[in-house]
């Protein structure tokens, strides 16, 4: 990396910056990155083996400074999620441990307006088959399970090797906070649930169906620059589809104030309708600090080399920041390591952390907010075992 660049990247007072790291190796790793003697660089300030054996997932409550940690706990019968209070010197003091369905692999916070000192957080269980919600005391960081929805399948899907069984892989909450939504790669469905406002507790709704054979895996919502909270006009739901490595386009309405509905107006591969490499995949999904493109990472295509995977960036939205309805694919860029599973973009300071699981490293790259793009690599730091999620900590 250019000297020059790290006084952009950190301000003209380079502080550090704080990120958490979870390994399949059964650690999660507090990380800084600072500057140094002209360059960034990653070191480690703490490590907790509290999680569980295999640490798949971070969410990080800001406010309260408490972290939570799924455990994948691979080829097990449980997992277990785990709440952590997060100590000024990085270090994490384990609060609570839940044993749970097998193989949780994503979570996300939502809100019941009724219930305004509580927080709640839903579960997809991948090896479980099953989505399950969690109500938290978050000044405490102590949780309880509420809910567990299991789902089975009548037959294998269209990729009898992949879709065995139900395997819901993200969760996602819209705009209105009223929706949650689960994609869910072994039955080519993306599980909805409305959110009882008065009690937190998932209500089922019609799943939103994806083309046959696709997988979903992970999504995002798109609301026009400077939307009010709960906007409802110009709400757009972009979806990552693992076996056919697809982005699709939905724009969404609500028919009440009950309902959610979709319809889709886009789709293309990961790399912008050219063949996807052999073997490729793609993984998660952002939208950027401008909130003008859709940000993808893509596993195992070793577009810039062996072991050099690529982000692919597609344009969402015009300069002012309304939404575009043709879509345009901004081309690929170095993921500078191999097995992009999991991102974050910072957002005010425009760098993207990347968990790359099979380099068993997180890479901090720059983000080229103009250009629309990502920029050179930052810093990068080789953690023990395979590293399949990073998230920034703001407050830091």
């Amino acid at each position: 990396m250019r000297p020059s660049l790290v006084p952009l990247l950190f301000g003209a007072s380079a502080a550090a910056s704080r990120l958490y790291a979870a390994s399949y190796a059964g650690t999660v790793t507090t990380l800084s990155l600072a500057q140094s003697q002209g360059k960034a660089e990653l070191s480690t300030i703490a490590q907790s083996t509290d999680c569980g054996v295999n640490p798949s997932w971070l969410m990080l409550d800001e406010a309260h400074r408490v972290l939570y940690c799924l455990d994948e706990a691979v080829d097990a019968t449980n997992g277990t999620l785990t709440s952590f209070a997060v100590n000024s010197n990085g270090s994490l003091a384990r609060i609570t441990q839940l044993e749970t369905m097998a193989g949780p692999v994503q979570s996300h916070f939502y809100l019941a307006p009724g219930l305004p000192n509580r927080k709640f957080f839903a579960v997809a269980h991948y090896e479980g088959s099953a989505v399950t919600s969690y109500s938290i005391d978050p000044i405490s960081g102590v949780f309880n399970r509420s809910q567990t929805f299991t789902y089975h399948l009548d037959g294998p899907g269209p990729v009898p090797d992949r879709q065995d069984a139900s395997h819901c892989h993200g969760v996602v909450v819209d705009p209105t906070g009223q929706f949650v939504l689960v994609p869910d790669l072994g039955a080519d469905l993306v599980r909805i649930f409305r959110v009882n406002p008065y009690t937190g507790l998932l209500e089922p709704q019609e799943p939103l169906v994806a083309t046959p054979g696709s997988g979903p895996r992970h999504g995002v919502f798109w609301t026009p620059k400077g939307s009010a909270p709960g906007q409802t006009k110009d709400v757009i739901f972009y979806l990552t589809s693992e076996l056919s490595n697809h982005l699709t386009g939905y724009r969404v309405t609500y028919p009440t104030n009950r309902t959610i509905a979709f319809s889709e107006f886009y789709t293309s591969n990961s790399y912008g309708g050219a063949p996807a490499p052999n073997g490729s995949k793609i993984a998660e999904i952002a939208i950027s600090p401008e909130n003008n493109r859709v940000v993808v990472s893509n596993r195992g295509d070793n577009t810039f080399g062996t072991g050099n995977d690529s982000m692919g960036v597609f344009s969402v939205a015009d300069a002012s920041g309304r939404f575009a309805t043709n879509v345009t694919f901004g081309g690929l860029f170095p993921a500078y390591g191999s097995f992009p599973r999991q991102f974050e973009m910072a957002t005010p300071s425009g760098m993207i952390a990347e968990a790359l699981q099979d380099s068993h490293a997180v890479a901090i790259t720059g983000w080229n907010g103009e250009a629309g793009k990502p920029g050179p690599l930052v810093a990068k730091k080789s953690l023990v075992g395979e590293v399949v999620a990073v998230i920034w900590d703001g407050s830091a």
